[in-house]
């Protein structure tokens, strides 16, 4: 499996708001910049037909309609133009309020179909991996969502914005690697913080954890861990795992 991280950080951080993209085509949220930062890292982006988005905050979905209008508009011969946008009732409203708000007549027009995570348990998304939801906890925010992501015998975890949670600790439990939230020092009921993180690291010693979302701060003090199996990558990492 493919991994690459083209965001680690959050919004007022450094760092490209965090996102990630899954053997090429499957892409974990499209945050504020992402399509821009997408180019600068040489993806192909018209390679992506799944986009996983995990919750309605802007910093998840605000440049969904910057994706589809450059799917439309920049179509090559060979490529599949369809998306499918896997994500909640409410943030599919945001994205197509989005859309309207862009003004971008090519993303209204792109080809996109909504896939609600309650059947992604139940349907097969992708040809060459396996989809499974896991809902996350996230303050005043109705549904909030991480995944796994199979490929043979490999599995990764993706978390999302969350706080530390049962979902996240069954998640855990399942997966090689777990690419989560870490956005803080000390985790409250929106983010995890590095103290839940070295908690996952002590019940699930085999676990290799990849923290995104991270403030400066948090990524500076968590190298200091020189922890073997806490990898702090930065942005446009690529992993073949």
């Amino acid at each position: 499996m493919k991994i690459q991280l083209i965001g680690t950080g959050t919004i007022p951080d450094i760092a490209n708001s965090a996102s990630i993209l899954i053997n090429d085509h499957i892409l974990f949220d499209m945050p504020n910049g992402n399509l821009k930062a997408m180019i600068r890292q040489n993806i192909d982006i018209m390679r992506i037909d799944t986009l996983i988005i995990s919750h309605t905050h802007a910093d998840h979905c605000f440049d969904v309609p910057f994706l589809l209008w450059y799917k439309k508009d920049y179509y090559k011969l060979g490529y599949k133009l369809s998306t499918k946008i896997v994500t909640d009732e409410l943030t599919k409203d945001t994205v197509e309020n989005l859309i309207d708000l862009s003004y971008f007549g090519s993303a209204k027009e792109a080809e996109k179909e909504f896939i609600d995570f309650q059947d992604v348990n139940n349907i097969k998304i992708c040809d060459d991996v396996e989809i499974l939801n896991e809902p996350m906890l996230h303050r005043k925010i109705k549904y909030a969502n991480g995944y796994i992501i199979k490929e043979n015998h490999v599995s990764i975890g993706l978390t999302g914005d969350t706080s530390y949670c049962e979902g996240v600790r069954k998640i855990a439990s399942k997966v090689d690697y777990l690419i989560c939230d870490m956005t803080l020092m000390l985790g409250n009921d929106s983010h995890m913080g590095i103290d839940n993180i070295l908690e996952l690291m002590e019940d699930y010693p085999n676990l290799k954890i990849i923290p995104i979302h991270m403030h400066d701060k948090t990524r500076n003090e968590a190298k200091k861990l020189e922890k073997d199996n806490l990898l702090i990558y930065e942005d446009g990492k690529i992993l073949e795992v």
